[in-house]
């Protein structure tokens, strides 16, 4: 560790982390194993519970070549079309799926246990219209603290309470990152061989049924910063139009969707209809995607409210959901407590989530950043993974990917990095003192304000439903928002950090209505619906909006689906993995 002027510390590593849930802990894993020096950034308070699973998870998804012909990859991966819609960049998929079994295997050696207490086996479920029963039901309540545990006794330095703002990049190739501690208020620039942004998908990016920002179905301080900050250094971003959502109990933003149908639930509507097998001949077996578009046409139809409905299922059934439920939300049974429901004998109203950029509700397609096979961005020495790449597919996917882009990591430096840039000072302070400015505006606008007027722009205009008009009001606002940056209020650091956050949502609500506005069709039911171009058209739209920096703001460019999406970089790749 060294000074860089007399207002940042420097640190010199091997590898940069910027986020410490399970991709990030991954990408760090295999680095470390290497003999790497590494450092994670990260805005949570412990390394164990940070991320979008730090409490916990009830289901994780993988193939694991136990014996039938449904549980390999090559099986899985004749479906992937199907299950995204022809949207999918094969390539890294296809890396993803057949590595699944072995990073499967290594979280299992990490200590996390996916068998169930009672048989001693796994409890594999099948939903999501997945074609075959992938997804292992299990109490993950420390699934996040053994990988923790791992990053820790490898040595890796961990910045807690850290956010970082710009990422560091001359000729193409990233070189580490610039941030400050929103407790102390120190500022760090870390120089770093190669850098991995793993700071998951976006949320408080539209409003949701409670009104409050934070009650978000995931974790509501992944705000679009990964996304953002790879947007200004120069990498691709793709599928940015496909937004996600999600079934919730009324009242109460947390995940247990995939538990509930894959246990059995149903929905019905007011007049107890079964509705969902009107969207998709496999029920509440569809995908995320079809299942919240079917409930979105059930309220546009005046037949809601919608219930879940778990009166028919039998009494071990009910346990087992009633205990996998609290693992991601430990509150939620004193919440149906508290209001007097009981989900056993009796119906639960249920509401539709506020939207994500994250997957579009399908396995396999991420709406992020476009990687190669190894987890790299269209910047050289910069990767991606998890729910902020391009290839996502839940905790499993973080994981896997995440692995993958350590992996690269390694591969890339070991194939000659050179000597890191010194960082130029002058635009150092620039970029510290315009941060800093944002707290001497006394008189300025409140963060708060700012995020709000960007989700109810979203909200109105690019949400489950769209049209040209719209989403030029859209871009419009969000534009004339954008030029209000400067007079930003921060009242303390953690305000600092919280204006940050409300830059880089704007800032990908404005690639997804570019992208939106260019896809023009509509894909994936709800995940990007056009109004005016009601139908899919795969003549002309089988194929990936990328969205770049342009001199103006974002612009847009198509690329067949035929190819990946490293087809579009234009830097030399490192040679594809075996």
């Amino acid at each position: 560790m060294s000074a860089s002027g007399d207002r940042f510390q420097q640190i010199d590593t091997d590898v940069l982390v910027i986020g410490g849930g399970v991709a990030g802990s991954m990408a760090a894993i295999p680095a470390l194993e290497a003999g790497l020096k590494v450092v994670i950034c990260e805005k949570g308070k412990v390394l164990d519970h940070c991320g979008s699973i730090g409490c916990g998870v009830d289901h994780y998804l993988t193939v694991m070549d136990s014996g039938p012909e449904w549980d390999t990859p090559e099986f899985l991966l004749k479906h992937v079309p199907e299950l995204t819609d022809g949207i999918v960049d094969m390539a890294v998929a296809g890396r993803v799926i057949h590595e699944m079994p072995r990073i499967f295997r290594k979280i299992e050696s990490l200590g996390v246990d996916f068998r169930d207490r009672q048989t001693g086996d796994y409890y594999r479920l099948r939903s999501f219209g997945l074609p075959g029963t992938y997804h292992i039901n299990f109490d993950g309540t420390d699934f996040k603290k053994h990988l923790g545990e791992r990053v820790r006794k490898g040595k890796a330095t961990v910045l807690m309470r850290t956010m970082v703002v710009q990422l560091l990049v001359r000729d193409n190739r990233a070189y580490g990152a610039v941030a400050f501690n929103f407790r102390s208020g120190e500022w760090t620039v870390i120089r770093a061989k190669a850098v991995v942004l793993a700071a998951g998908d976006v949320n408080r990016i539209s409003k949701n049924a409670s009104g409050l920002a934070f009650d978000s179905w995931h974790i509501p301080y992944n705000t679009g910063d990964a996304q953002a900050m790879g947007y200004h250094a120069g990498a691709q971003l793709a599928n940015m139009e496909s937004v996600e959502a999600t079934l919730t109990p009324k009242g109460f933003s947390c995940q247990g969707l995939n538990a509930l149908v894959s246990l059995g639930a149903h929905f019905v509507n007011k007049a107890g209809e079964r509705f969902m097998f009107k969207y998709d001949r496999k029920g509440e077996n569809a995908r995320r995607a079809v299942i919240a578009d079917g409930v979105i046409n059930e309220y546009l139809l005046g037949n809601g409210p919608i219930y879940l409905d778990c009166r028919h299922l039998p009494q071990d059934m009910l346990d087992r959901m009633e205990h996998t439920l609290q693992v991601d939300r430990y509150t939620l049974p004193a919440y149906y407590q508290q209001k007097g429901v009981n989900f056993r004998e009796e119906l639960v109203e249920v509401s539709v989530s506020e939207l994500s950029i994250r997957r579009s509700g399908v396995y396999f397609r991420g709406s992020g950043l476009s990687v190669d096979v190894n987890g790299e961005t269209a910047v050289e020495a910069l990767f991606a993974a998890g729910d902020c790449a391009t290839v996502s597919g839940g905790i499993s996917g973080a994981a896997v990917l995440g692995h993958i882009a350590g992996e690269g990591v390694v591969q890339r430096i070991r194939a000659g990095s050179g000597a890191l840039p010194d960082p130029d000072l002058r635009m150092l302070e620039q970029i510290r003192a315009q941060s800093e400015a944002h707290l001497q505006q006394h008189k300025g606008m409140p963060w708060k304000e700012y995020e709000e007027t960007t989700r109810q722009t979203v909200s109105d205009y690019v949400g489950v439903r769209r049209d040209e008009r719209g989403l030029k009001l859209a871009l419009d606002t969000l534009r004339a928002l954008a030029v209000r940056d400067p007079q930003l209020r921060a009242d303390d650091l953690h305000g600092l950090m919280r204006v940050h956050e409300a830059q880089n949502i704007r800032m990908n609500a404005e690639m997804m209505a570019t992208a939106s506005l260019a896809r023009r069709e509509t894909r994936t039911g709800s995940s990007h619906f056009r109004m005016d171009f009601p139908n899919t058209d795969d003549a002309n739209w089988r194929k990936f909006v990328i969205v770049e920096r342009g001199s103006d703001g974002p612009v847009t460019r198509t690329l067949s689906t035929d190819q990946p999406l490293s087809a579009a970089f234009s830097r030399g790749n490192v040679a594809a993995a075996a």
